[in-house]
């Protein structure tokens, strides 16, 4: 009996089947490609997942842009809200480059560096028309005033610190309080990555139209080297690389990293070998690190540098005679100087004879950042903090004061 209705059972299926199946139409086949309802399922799947994917990677994106706002160094235009708080965007520049003529910096902007790589500080820099870090200059001096051109590279720009803070005017500060019957005007025409010879070319381009009294030049010991080569910013951005942090450090890292390749290892080479040496002890110790950084500061102590160093010297000492203004040197030292445990001067020593050879002022700075050797003086191997930025201007001040404008010196 149980076998009578098992067999009821599976016919009562199998009539059920037939007659699912036979509503269908005849002229379709049974084993047709899968229905319609799966491809659009299937379809919609591949469209959610591909806009998960694109929202996924544009969240990265942001993440990454904001990272990168908040923490990379970046140029954008001194664009303020209602509170005081920057609300410009987009990349903006603070340097042109021209082939064969190095750096300048843009007449007329005013531009925040965002998280500079030294002090890590926004830093507003402004420029006047000529070009120049300083506020416009009159055409005509006034009667009382003693004005000074100061040239040199990104020691004397000092785009790191705010225009107030740097060497430059902290020299005009000291001045202006020692000698407050003057107006002392110290103008800053320094540029980032530049030498001797381009800083020259300043001084005919632009410089000679401000009538100075004193050309300054601002001599470090690295100033017979050529421009680095690499700008710190890289022309021609398009769209993406103007309102993106990321697409510009991108193509920054990529381009930095191809040049290196092909030109920049040497150079660059002894950053990493300065704990390999005992140059704050062993003078020969020194010398050799000296030699390994030949390409930078270590330009000083090669003889083949010194040849194109006394040619600019000299195309400096005629356009003083030309155009009637009178020349200071100030030696800025490198780091290792001033901390060694021993007195090595040898380019100061150089720039000096041929300085005073030619009838300039001179003045090294090493012997009084030694004196304060145990603090820190620099963000790097060059570029002074504020305080020591303070210093220099003050001893600055001292010697344009006991060598153009008589006693009384600065107290």
């Amino acid at each position: 009996m149980t076998s009578r209705r098992s067999r009821a059972v599976e016919a009562a299926r199998d009539n059920s089947c037939n007659a699912s199946t036979s509503a269908e139409p005849s002229h379709i086949p049974r084993e047709a490609s899968p229905p319609a309802c799966r491809r659009h399922s299937i379809l919609k799947g591949i469209c959610v997942s591909g806009a998960v994917s694109l929202l996924l990677v544009a969240g990265l994106v942001v993440v990454l842009e904001w990272r990168l706002r908040r923490r990379e160094a970046h140029i954008v235009q001194n664009t303020r809200g209602k509170n005081g708080e920057i609300v410009s965007a987009a990349l903006a520049s603070l340097h042109t480059y021209e082939h064969g003529k190095g750096a300048r910096l843009q007449p007329d902007v005013d531009v925040i560096i965002r998280n500079h790589q030294l002090s890590r500080r926004d830093i507003r820099v402004q420029t006047n028309s000529l070009g120049f870090r300083d506020h416009e200059i009159p055409a005509k001096k006034a009667p009382n005033e003693f004005r000074v051109l100061v040239l040199g590279d990104s020691i004397t720009c000092g785009d790191y610190l705010e225009a107030d803070e740097v060497w430059v005017e902290r020299a005009a500060f000291h001045l202006s309080k020692a000698f407050p019957s003057r107006l002392i005007e110290m103008i800053n025409a320094g540029v980032g990555d530049i030498g001797i010879r381009e800083e020259i070319d300043i001084l005919r381009e632009k410089g000679l139209q401000t009538h100075p009294d004193v050309v300054l030049l601002a001599f470090y010991v690295n100033d017979s080297r050529p421009p680095f080569g690499f700008p710190a910013e890289l022309g021609g951005r398009g769209w993406l690389r103007r309102h993106s942090l990321l697409a510009e450090t991108l193509y920054k890292q990529f381009k930095l990293r191809q040049w290196i390749r092909e030109q920049g290892k040497d150079r660059f080479g002894w950053f990493t070998r300065v704990d390999d040496f005992d140059w704050a002890n062993d003078p020969a110790a020194f010398r050799e690190l000296a030699h390994r950084a030949r390409f930078d500061w270590g330009a000083g102590w090669e003889q083949e540098a010194w040849p194109d160093v006394d040619a600019q010297l000299d195309a400096l000492a005629a356009l003083a005679r030309a155009h009637g203004f009178r020349v200071a040197v100030v030696a800025f030292p490198v780091s290792f100087q001033v901390e060694a445990k021993f007195l090595e001067d040898e380019p100061q020593r150089k720039v000096r004879d041929k300085a005073q050879a030619l009838g300039f002022a001179f003045h090294d700075l090493l012997p009084g950042l030694r004196l304060h050797a145990s603090e820190r003086l620099f963000f790097d191997h060059c570029h002074p903090v504020a305080a020591a930025n303070d210093m220099i201007g003050k001893d600055v001040a001292d010697f344009l004061a006991r060598t153009f404008l008589n006693p009384p010196p600065v107290p």
